[in-house]
Formats: C-alpha cells, sequence, structure tokens
C-alpha cells in the first residue's frame, strides 16, 4: 500500500462521516458536536497527510496536486458555511451536498494517483 492509498482511505474515512450527517440531516435528527468537530479534524490531519505526501514524492501526479486544491476548497467550504455562518443552526441540505459533492470531486480526482491511473 503506498502513501497515496493510505491518504485515499483516510478521505474515504472522512467522507463515510460525512455521509453519516447527511442521513441524520435528511432525518431530521440533531448531530452530536462531537461528530462534526471530528469530521473537520479528520479532514484537515488528512488534508495535512495529502499535502505531506505530495511534497515528499520524487514525481507527484498532477492530479495529486488537483486533489489537494479541490479537496482544500471542500475543507474551507465546510468551515465557512457550518461553523462561521450558520453555526448552530441545523444545516441546509442543499449545503450539505454542495459541501460534499466538491469533497466527491476531490477524492474522485486523488484515486488516479493512489492507484496509478494518471
Amino acid at each position: 500500500m503506498n502513501l497515496f492509498q493510505i491518504t485515499f482511505a483516510l478521505f474515504s474515512l472522512v467522507a463515510a462521516g460525512g455521509l453519516l450527517m447527511t442521513a441524520m440531516v435528511v432525518a431530521k435528527i440533531r448531530i452530536p458536536a462531537a461528530l462534526g468537530a471530528g469530521h473537520g479534524i479528520a479532514g484537515l490531519i488528512s488534508l495535512a497527510v495529502l499535502l505531506t505526501v505530495n511534497l515528499r514524492s520524487d514525481a507527484t501526479p498532477a492530479l495529486a496536486w488537483w486533489a489537494l486544491a479541490v479537496l482544500s476548497a471542500g475543507f474551507a467550504g465546510g468551515v465557512l458555511l457550518f461553523r462561521v455562518l450558520f453555526r448552530g443552526a441545523a444545516p441546509l441540505l442543499l449545503l450539505v451536498v454542495a459541501h460534499g459533492s466538491v469533497a466527491a470531486l476531490g477524492l474522485y480526482l486523488l484515486y488516479g494517483p493512489a492507484f496509478r491511473m494518471s
């Protein structure tokens, strides 16, 4: 298992947490603060790991840098939407889907470098 695959696995776990929270929004169940904070912290750690892997690789594929940029935008959007603008309010499903879509695009871009398809 190479470092890009480990990073892909980390982001997949973060995405699973995001899907769980999306299901909770749809079911109108209150999201525990620890789950939201854990999702954000895990995303930040995964971004740090991806940046480190990109910087340490001898020949980092362009898709890995694009994945870092898109996932960073998704992280920044999540922080802005859910910790600054709508703090304490029930998250709107449209915003949750938009945030998840950006993250899914980043995960898709990371798939190529992780599994040698770039």
